[in-house]
Order: structure tokens, then sequence, then C-alpha cells
């Protein structure tokens, strides 16, 4: 089902001209039933050959749509919404010109709808014509605001073209305009959110932002790491436990069948100008060996990794360590002499160990090839 407004006209819904059913089948959303309306040909009032064309569309059968909308149309039912839609359905087929042509019949019925002038916006995106695109949205932002969209669409076209200040500071004008119920109030949120880390670097703003998109969609967990990463990197490492226990949790009850890997990413920092990525298991470590975090130490071009740290479990004995500090290099397994008694390991704790590794203050204690 395609993920588009659905705009009810109750003026257009004249019950008495074609029966109730008709408008409840349309109100109800029962598309299938009122596709069966087709049966009657043209013996359909004009209402009734929108409305099929309108239930042809959302089961995305748009030659059929496009067919009822001139139906609708020639038999007077020629209004903005009418040629809104079947712009819509044009533009699904890369029918642009004719498209275009649609949704400037529906801007002159309605010449300050908001939606429609989006639509004349997503239209030349979807050409890839991209400042006329953006020239477009602008224009539909200074419309009433009844449908926030476009909002969205001008900081994301700006984020396109590098300019991140600007688009920063588009999406919080977008997260301000656009209504919760639309699905790019939480895109603009999850924008605000990668670029107040990456871009600005406040790490409290980003973690804000990412945790209200959570709060909005607790099931997309892909968003999960990266709110994960925004309260590491501002030092709110209780919240960030909990946002990862919470993915444990999702995890261990096969909500996260689309991971391919059980690792989270959960920290990112640099050492000497160099990235390294922390990453957390969501089985907890039960054998020897049994690794429970990851760290990659990128290159200096950020391009592939340099070396690959690991915590393990290992045959914990009477006032030893239960984890220790490892390095995977090539077919060799090294471990240093740095461990951990409990089962709590801070991220600090971590990130101290990997910096008296890199500063060759701490030599490895053993080297057993993948053959031993």
């Amino acid at each position: 089902m395609r993920k588009v407004t659905i705009l009810i006209f109750t003026a257009l819904l004249y019950t008495a001209s074609y029966g109730q059913t008709t408008a409840d089948l349309y109100n109800s959303k029962d598309y299938q039933a009122l596709i069966k309306l087709e049966e009657k040909g043209d013996t359909l009032t004009p209402e009734e050959f929108y409305m099929v064309g309108y239930a042809f569309f959302q089961l995305e059968n748009d030659e059929k749509a496009i067919l009822y909308y001139d139906k609708a149309i020639a038999n007077g039912f020629d209004n903005g919404p009418t040629h809104f839609y079947k712009a819509i359905s044009l533009t699904y087929m890369k029918k642009y010109d004719a498209a275009v042509r649609e949704i400037d019949l529906a801007l002159k019925k309605e010449p300050t709808n908001q939606e429609y002038m989006n639509q004349k916006g997503l239209i030349y995106k979807a050409q890839g014509d991209e400042e006329k695109a953006l020239d477009y949205f602008e224009q539909a932002i200074r419309f009433p605001n009844t449908y926030g969209e476009p909002y969205f669409w001008v900081a994301y076209m700006y984020h396109g073209k590098k300019d991140l200040e600007k688009a920063l500071r588009q999406y919080y004008i977008a997260v301000e305009k656009v209504p919760k119920k639309n699905r790019y109030y939480v895109a603009a949120l999850q924008s605000i959110g990668q670029l107040e880390y990456t871009f600005t670097e406040n790490y409290q703003k980003s973690a804000a932002a990412y945790a209200e998109a959570v709060a909005l969609e607790p099931k997309d967990y892909e968003v999960y790491p990266k709110l994960i990463k925004a309260y590491n990197a501002s030092k709110e490492y209780l919240k960030a436990d909990a946002v990862f226990d919470l993915m444990k949790v999702a995890y261990k009850n096969n909500e996260l069948p689309e991971m391919k890997y059980k690792n989270v990413g959960i920290d990112e920092y640099r050492w000497n100008k160099q990235k390294l990525s922390v990453y957390k298991s969501l089985d907890d470590p039960k054998a020897a060996l049994d690794v429970w975090y990851k760290v990659y130490l990128l290159n200096k071009t950020g391009d592939a990794v340099e070396r690959l740290f690991t915590v393990e479990k290992t045959i914990q004995i009477a006032g030893g360590s239960k984890y220790v500090l490892c390095e995977q290099i090539k077919d060799a397994h090294l471990t240093y002499p740095y461990g951990w008694k409990t089962d709590t390991i801070s991220l600090e704790e971590l990130k101290n160990a990997i910096a008296l590794v890199l500063d060759n203050k701490i030599q490895k204690n053993a080297s057993l090839t993948s053959d031993e």
C-alpha cells in the first residue's frame, strides 16, 4: 500500500447521488471492494469514477487509476484533487511532462494549495532536477502551511547540496511545521541527530533528536545505535546502556531479524587523528574466547581497518581477570596484560586500555596463531 497522505474530500462526497455504500467504502479505505464498481461500466457517477480511480491508485494500478480519473474529469468531476492524484500516478509511471501538466491544472484550481506545489517539487526531484525541485519546495513553504512536508524537502535539498548549516536550520524549522503523524517529521529528527553529531558535534542535541525519533517509532531499531553513540559521546553512559539493553531485549525476542550481525556500534572517537569504532555484542559472552567488544582502528584515510582489538571472556582463576584485552592481526591472536574482573566494563575504561596499547604503554602477553 502506498504511503500517500489520503485526502478525504467530504465536500465532494454526495452520498445521495450514488448511495451510502460507496461513500462508506471510500471512507473505510476498502479499495478492493471499490474497484468492483468497475463492473458497472460507464453508468457510474462522476464521483464514483474518481473513487474507483483512487482505489486503483492505492492498489498501485496507475494505468487504471488514470483511466478512471479521466472518466471523472470528462463527466464533470474536474477539480484539484482529481488532477493531483492523476499527477502522482503519472509520476510513478515516469511520465513527468504529463505529471507537470496535471499538477499545474490542480494548482490553477487551487493556487495556494501547499500539497500540490510540494508534489510539483517531487516531480522534478524524481527527474533528478534538484534546482527546480528546490525552487518549487521553497514556493510551497511560502503558501499557508496546511501540509508541512515541503519544509522537510527544503532542508533535505540543502543537505544534498552540502550546505549543512542551512540544512540543519531548515530541519529545525521542519520539526515545527511538519505534523508529527507525517513520516517526514521523524525523518527530520533523524537528520537533525545526524548533523548535530557529525557537523556541529553537539552530541546532547543529537541525542535529544534521536531520542524523540525513537519514542515516536520504537520499533525502528536502526536508529538505536545512533542514539547510543550520541549518548556515549555526550558522556551520558547510563542512558546509552539503557538503550542498548532495549536492543538486547528486542534481539532476544527475535525482533531484529534484519540484523546480519550480532554486534551494535556504540561509540566512535579518535586517537592521533584516526577514527576508532566500538561495537558491543548482543549475546552475553559465556565461554572462553567469546568476544564481548570489538574496537576497530581505521587507517588515516578512514577507508580500511588498520587494527582490530577485542575484549574476550577468559577462564577466571581466583582473583584473576574475567575478561581480557586482545588483538587480532592476520592469523595471530594477541593477548595483553590488561583485564577486568567483573561483568561491568565502562566505555571509558575500555578506551583507556586501547590508548595504552596504541601509545605503547603496555605490551602483548602472548601470541597465538590460528593453528595453535
